[in-house]
């Protein structure tokens, strides 16, 4: 049996254990450069004023870590896609909770419902045929099995947090750098390190992955005035996962990512 690639760093290994190679050892946590933060968004501001400076304050042009890292438009996902993400989030955050389930459908249905912000999605499920919905339910459930097998339950020491909503005002509110992380664990930073982003995923982990997670990073980074110790992602599709540092160098080729994005959208 053959074990999903783990890439950590500039380093690739086998490992099962997402959640230790997201923590790593506390001796080994790099101390926070209390500039840099201050640098990445002077940086950003610097480069997307010019770019916005006759775009109206009540227009916002919203990006996020994949739409900063996708070189082609792609075609809108369909709703019923869309319920796939939505149901298998609220799994992943049932799972990081520890809570054990033995109807993946029901569970993730009745935490959608739950969720106002979620409703269209929810009548898209509801509107489906027998047929449809059979069929959903037992992605769902397939994709369940990956969480189970690769995301086991967090220690609540580590602090789980799950769909959390980042979001990073910049060029005055002109523009709006926003995500929803699946996981994130430790505690806020202090002298160290201590942050983890998990970004759970119903696709495959394609050639953007790196990149994407690297703006993730920027944006923790920008939200919170530290950089995280690191940013990965599973696929629920394949059981792949990334782990990656958030590096100096990571974090200065997202800022490329998300100004060379708004002068696509703009161009």
């Amino acid at each position: 049996m053959t074990h999903p690639t783990c890439t950590l760093g500039s380093m690739t290994t086998t490992n099962t254990d997402l959640l230790e190679s997201l923590r790593g050892r506390r001796e080994l946590r790099p101390r926070i450069d209390a500039s840099l933060a201050g640098g990445l968004r002077a940086w950003l501001e610097d480069d997307l004023a010019e770019l916005v400076a006759e775009r109206p304050l009540g227009e916002p042009c919203f990006l996020t870590p994949r739409s900063s890292t996708t070189e082609a438009l792609q075609s809108v996902p369909s709703l019923v896609v869309l319920a796939r993400a939505a149901l298998v989030s609220k799994l992943a955050a049932a799972r990081a909770l520890g809570l054990e389930i033995d109807h993946p459908m029901d569970h993730a249905l009745s935490a959608l419902e739950a969720d106002q912000l979620d409703r269209e999605i929810v009548e898209t499920v509801h509107a489906l045929d027998p047929d449809g919905f059979a069929q959903l339910a037992a992605e769902v459930t397939a994709h369940h099995s990956v969480l189970v097998r690769m995301l086991p339950s967090i220690p609540p020491s580590w602090l789980p947090r799950t769909n959390q909503r980042l979001s990073a005002s910049l060029a005055g509110g002109r523009v709006v750098l926003g995500a929803t992380v699946s996981v994130i664990i430790g505690p806020p930073a202090s002298t160290a390190s201590s942050t983890c982003l998990l970004e759970v995923s119903t696709s495959a982990l394609d050639h953007t992955a790196s990149r994407r997670l690297g703006v993730l990073a920027l944006l923790e980074t920008l939200r919170s005035g530290a950089a995280p110790l690191r940013v990965g992602a599973l696929s629920t599709a394949t059981g792949d996962t990334m782990v990656l540092d958030a590096s100096d160098d990571r974090l200065i080729a997202a800022v490329g990512d998300v100004v060379g994005a708004l002068k696509a959208r703009l161009a």
